[in-house]
């Protein structure tokens, strides 16, 4: 009977003992679920590319449209502007020759003072001569709004006026007052054309 009991101890020390391990790890499932529609996800893979690579040539066509109505649009605009640069020059040319067909006239009659001059000695036609010239210039100038700089009499202003010679003065009523004009100043409007060269009193320090 002991032999009986010590071999049924040993077969069951030969035998290994069975273990169910069971993984309650929440992931685990997760992960099972995820790969295991592979073959789907094989399956979708080449639309996805399909459907990449049809925005991409979209974009591109797109983005060819773009380039070429932003050409078009330089193209028109480099096409306006040499228009209008021509106009302008056209414009410039007509005015430049009104004003010379205005002029000349004027420099008709300095030739006609000239050659009174050379042929006698009238100082007296000369100087009418002159006078005539200088006031039809003065009209044609004034015709086309183009004015003298008054300064007689007058406070220098050093925005139309130029010192061109300060005098000492001891009378403050006289300080920076004009007492010459050397050289007539001109306004095109309220364009400085020409500053009026004049000569200044200055009170003394």
């Amino acid at each position: 009977m002991s032999k009986s009991k010590n071999s049924d101890e040993n077969e069951n020390q030969g035998e290994k003992p069975k273990i169910n391990v069971v993984d309650r790890r929440h992931w685990v499932s997760e992960e099972d679920e995820d790969a295991a529609p592979s073959e789907g996800l094989d399956e979708r893979y080449p639309s996805f590319v399909e459907k990449l690579k049809k925005e991409a040539e979209e974009k591109d066509q797109r983005l060819k449209e773009y380039i070429a109505a932003f050409k078009e649009k330089t193209a028109e605009t480099d096409e306006f502007r040499a228009r209008l640069q021509r106009e302008n020059e056209t414009r410039l040319d007509q005015f430049k020759a009104n004003l010379f067909a205005r002029l000349v006239p004027t420099l008709d009659n300095l030739k006609r003072a000239e050659a009174s001059a050379n042929t006698s000695a009238d100082f007296e036609s000369l100087k009418q001569g002159i006078n005539m010239v200088i006031n039809q210039f003065l009209r044609e100038l004034k015709d086309n709004e183009v004015h003298v700089i008054e300064t007689n009499g007058g406070k220098f202003d050093p925005k139309i006026h130029e010192a061109f010679m300060v005098t000492d003065t001891d009378d403050p009523e006289q300080d920076n007052l004009i007492l010459e004009e050397l050289e007539s100043g001109y306004l095109f409007k309220d364009k400085l054309i020409k500053a009026a060269k004049v000569k200044v009193a200055k009170l003394k320090p």
